[in-house]
């Protein structure tokens, strides 16, 4: 029995997956994509994962890992060779540093997204005041990410090699841009930098939208947006 992941192939949290796996060169798993407007969720879904929620990978035993960090420590335990957690225990720590940063980012663009775009009107209630907050707050943990970056200056985020950080970093970053219209903040120059770099790799392709869904979503600073640029 193969691994199986479930995805939806331009998603956030997916897209960590799918960047990793090609920078690794892993073919070997099965991949599974859902299609957002066939209906959301899909019955398939609901019963792989209780809040249906995307990437899933089913290991070979069976057992079923619902989140994407998780996923991406656990494929690197299956997969050590090339490295993109870190060598050493100080080179780990950093990419785990970088990682929760960006984690942090992908959770207020989220909420961002859910309580500010048209994308979600009249699917869940809207505030602008909690859109604005986490919109400053995904911005503020980029500039702290740039400033991350900024301390050790390198190729990648983390080093001279790319780590789940940079996949991370990439998804995050793609999303926001080309889907919803989201530019990085005024000032983060190292960021700015290594995004453009990374976006050339042809793990980093950006994938396709749904037309529908990129249509609501796009233009979301116009319409939400952040107290500071």
């Amino acid at each position: 029995m193969s691994m199986t992941l479930y995805e939806l192939e331009w998603g956030l949290y997916p897209r960590r997956i799918g960047i990793y796996l090609a920078e690794k060169g892993i073919t070997d798993i099965d991949r599974i994509a859902f299609e957002l407007l066939a209906g959301w969720p899909p019955p398939e879904l609901k019963q792989l994962s209780p809040l249906a929620t995307v990437p899933i990978l089913r290991t070979e035993s069976g057992m079923l890992i619902r989140s994407s960090i998780a996923i991406l420590e656990y494929l690197e335990e299956r997969f050590p060779s090339s490295d993109m957690l870190g060598a050493t225990p100080e080179l780990r720590a950093r990419t785990r540093e970088l990682v929760a940063v960006i984690d942090e980012a992908a959770l207020q663009f989220g909420i961002w997204c859910h309580k500010g775009s048209p994308a979600f009107a009249g699917r869940e209630e809207q505030s602008r005041e909690a859109a604005t907050i986490a919109a400053d707050a995904y911005y503020g943990r980029l500039r702290m990410l740039d400033t991350l970056a900024s301390e050790a200056p390198s190729t990648f985020l983390a080093g001279d090699g790319v780590t789940i950080a940079d996949c991370m970093a990439m998804a995050t970053l793609q999303f926001a841009e080309k889907l919803y219209g989201v530019p990085l903040p005024e000032g983060c120059a190292v960021l700015r930098d290594w995004y453009d770099m990374f976006s050339q790799r042809p793990s980093a392709a950006a994938p396709s939208y749904p037309e529908p869904l990129l249509a609501a979503a796009q233009g979301l600073p116009k319409v939400c947006p952040p107290t500071l640029p």
